[in-house]
């Protein structure tokens, strides 16, 4: 311990590797912070003491591995030291700072491991999916394991992002990966790892990319259609309906509230629950077609108050936030794709997703004369500047009534 300050060795396990290893990491500890620094080696679970925190003496790399980490920890002991000597404070983050060097060579990939790590233990898990995602493409696109800070330059950009196009990607997905590697240059240079000589994204401009949304809302006589649809014997197909429609029924309600619903939320006639995204409480009355959708799934999923009613999520499988989002983010997917497949099957041209229920909930409302103010509030819009200020709340009567024009 020097100065408050722990430092020791972990093998990432939320976090494998495509070889079965995981990434090997320091964790800094100070004032009960913790800073995760990727030491750029990994290892499997089956080579390594858990007991000990040390290769198994098996291990073919036992002393090399070792080696590089009794080397960073003396380099971040050292550094400590100093700062003890001098009467400097420091966090966990500016210690592990300050012993990164600003070097071009410094990989990228390891570095993001660090910063996933460090959002799974602060259960930011939507930016650890996100950081993963990016890099899992870069890794796609560069075909190496390693990618320096240095090699990313203009002219790596325009590659990747050709490669992408080529690959159909939007150009909102663009605008957001490429975002987000902007967001890893810039914690790299405030982290030292990377000297901002090397910062490519002052003449790659990432503003060129459309983000424009397209039509993403249907009207009344397309979702028609989709109840409709015929999806007797396909269980899967058939929770897709039930969510899009439960959803533009459910006043806009998207998936990932959908997913946690459990059935101790539904109250007579009435749910309640609170929005993920924003921490909004919803009290809304259950619309006829929505209470129906309730009352199918009632005999597979409620025996139990604390179930949930969808069966996208599982009280027994689905744990910890990361397992819960990525189960979700999984779900998305395969909805989604039969989504599509029901609207085409339907002659509905816009592609269906879970969010066009929930624009189509409010452009219907919007084509019915109902004001944006109440569109808003019912949709949980907080943070519109516009509606809110005049917009301070709305009786629950005023959006029930409004819903009606959804039938």
């Amino acid at each position: 311990m020097i100065q408050d300050a722990t430092i020791r060795v972990t093998l990432f396990k939320s976090k494998t590797l495509a070889n079965g290893e995981h990434p090997l990491m320091l964790v800094v500890t100070k004032d009960g912070k913790r800073k995760y620094s990727a030491l750029g080696i990994s290892c499997h679970p089956d080579k390594w003491n858990f007991q000990k925190n040390e290769p198994k003496k098996n291990h073919p790399d036992k002393l090399k591995i070792e080696t590089i980490i009794a080397k960073r920890i003396a380099e971040i002991q050292s550094k400590a030291l100093d700062l003890k000597l001098y009467d400097k404070d420091f966090t966990s983050d500016s210690l592990v700072a300050t012993v990164q060097k600003p070097r071009g060579a410094n990989d990228l990939f390891a570095y993001v491991d660090g910063l996933v790590a460090n959002f799974i233990q602060n259960k930011e898990v939507g930016n650890a999916n996100l950081y993963r995602d990016v890099t899992r493409i870069l890794k796609k696109f560069a075909a190496k394991k390693t990618l320096p800070f240095s090699d990313i330059d203009v002219h790596f950009l325009n590659r990747w992002e050709s490669h992408c196009k080529n690959k159909n990607m939007a150009e909102t997905s663009l605008s957001v990966y490429f975002r987000t590697l902007r967001a890893i240059f810039n914690r790299a240079i405030k982290d030292h790892i990377v000297s901002v000589n090397y910062y490519p994204f002052r003449d790659f401009k990432i503003s060129k990319f459309d983000t424009r949304t397209r039509k993403r809302a249907i009207d009344k006589s397309d979702i028609q259609k989709i109840k409709a649809v015929n999806v007797i014997g396909k269980p899967v197909v058939q929770l897709s309906k039930d969510v899009f429609l439960f959803s533009y029924y459910g006043q806009g309600m998207n998936l990932t509230d959908i997913a946690h619903l459990r059935w101790s939320q539904i109250v007579q006639d009435r749910l309640f629950y609170v929005r993920a995204k924003t921490g909004k409480e919803f009290n809304l009355k259950l619309m006829e077609p929505a209470r129906q959708i309730l009352e199918y799934y009632r005999p597979l999923t409620g025996g139990n108050p604390n179930n949930y009613v969808f069966p996208i999520l599982n009280t027994e499988r689905h744990i910890t936030p990361i397992q819960i989002d990525n189960r979700i983010h999984k779900m998305n997917s395969l909805i989604n794709k039969h989504l599509k497949a029901m609207g085409q099957t339907a002659g509905i041209e816009t592609p269906l997703t879970t969010y066009v229920a929930r624009h189509s909930y409010a452009t219907v409302l919007k084509t019915s004369g109902i004001s944006i103010a109440v569109i808003s509030e019912a949709l949980g819009h907080e943070t519109e500047a516009i509606t809110q200020t005049y917009l301070k709340s709305f009786e629950n009567s005023v959006i029930e009534e409004a819903n009606e024009n959804l039938l």
